[in-house]
């Protein structure tokens, strides 16, 4: 184990990188079920979708009779939302575990299992969940606010598409498009930095939902030291940009069979031609399998990462590396 002590960018991401690769079959064992989970959760929901609302998946029925097929794509919608909440719960959960494997074996204070993990994190399952439904409620609120100026244009190039010149209609249009992207980047950003330690906080320190809701967001507050290196938002910012591209890059490649399977099938974004549609399963349930897999093996290393950033928090701020070396 290498001594803690506060680390610069590139360091921090090459001893997460590092820890990621000495223990991945550990790290994958771990991740393995949550993954399944996860899947099973979603394929659930599409079968369940389609049972229950097929109208949603009928671009005839979409476009002849869009009062019919509404309740239709509104209920596929909330089954579709709730898949992904519950998604992400899981994920949740599994970066707690992670986070126990991790950061006990990175602060040498023990050698934990996969098994060992798991029950960590099944121990913490109360906190992970009220914290998850605090940042949910809270995302919401964020996203409304952020959403505000592209609906006040949009609204705007309705009222002028109606009364008044086309051109300045297109152009609020576009305004409100570009105002919708330039939102859901911004709430995308802020998610990822705001919720970043929360996994850390809940497996290492374990307080309640509403401590753990306040300490992510003071740990990821703040300067660390002069200049704008030491600004802890932006150097989030730069982190979760750097791995997350890696993993974003490592992830395609891993989905690469699926989606080959998908456009040779006639795969697209239309309704009734997505991968579920036209894709048989005998050839989709194995290639999701292996997304599966692939993915258990890629997704420890983001929850390596957070794990190393929280723990040069709490070194540079706290003296972690002087309470961990007294007797």
């Amino acid at each position: 184990m290498n001594p803690l002590r506060p680390l610069g960018l590139g360091e921090l991401i090459d001893r997460a990188v590092n820890f990621w690769r000495a223990h991945w079959k550990a790290l994958f064992q771990l991740m393995l079920g949550f993954q399944l989970v996860e899947v099973t959760v979603l394929a659930a929901a599409q079968g369940l979708g389609r049972v229950l609302f097929p109208l949603a998946r009928d671009p005839d029925a979409i476009k002849n009779a869009p009062d019919a097929a509404l309740p239709h794509l509104l209920g596929m919608m909330g089954i579709f939302t709730v898949a992904v909440l519950s998604s992400l719960l899981v994920a949740q959960v599994a970066g707690v575990a992670t986070t126990h494997f991790s950061f006990t074996r990175l602060t040498g204070k023990g050698q934990p299992n996969a098994g060992d993990a798991f029950r960590h994190a099944a121990a913490r399952l109360g906190t992970t969940t009220g914290t998850f439904l605090l940042s949910m409620g809270w995302t919401l609120v964020v996203m409304v606010l952020l959403m505000l100026p592209s609906l006040g244009l949009g609204a705007g190039a309705v009222a002028l598409s109606v009364s008044g010149p086309r051109s300045a209609a297109a152009a609020l249009g576009i305004l409100a498009a570009l105002a919708l992207i330039l939102g859901s980047v911004v709430l995308m950003v802020w998610f990822a930095i705001r919720f970043i330690l929360v996994s850390q906080i809940i497996a290492i320190e374990s307080p309640g939902a509403v401590a753990t809701f306040r300490r992510a967001n003071a740990l990821s507050s703040g300067r660390v030291y002069e200049g704008p290196g030491g600004i802890v938002k932006l150097r989030l910012t730069v982190l979760v940009t750097i791995v997350g591209l890696v993993l974003v890059i490592m992830s395609t490649v891993a989905s690469l069979p699926t989606l080959i399977a998908g456009a040779f099938f006639g795969a697209n974004f239309t309704p009734g031609h997505t991968l579920n549609d036209v894709v048989p399963l005998w050839v989709l349930l194995p290639l999701q399998l292996v997304q599966s897999v692939l993915g258990a093996v890629l997704s420890p290393l983001y929850v390596v990462f957070q794990t190393f950033f929280y723990t040069d928090m709490r070194v540079r701020r706290e003296g972690l590396d002087l309470e961990l070396a007294l007797p």
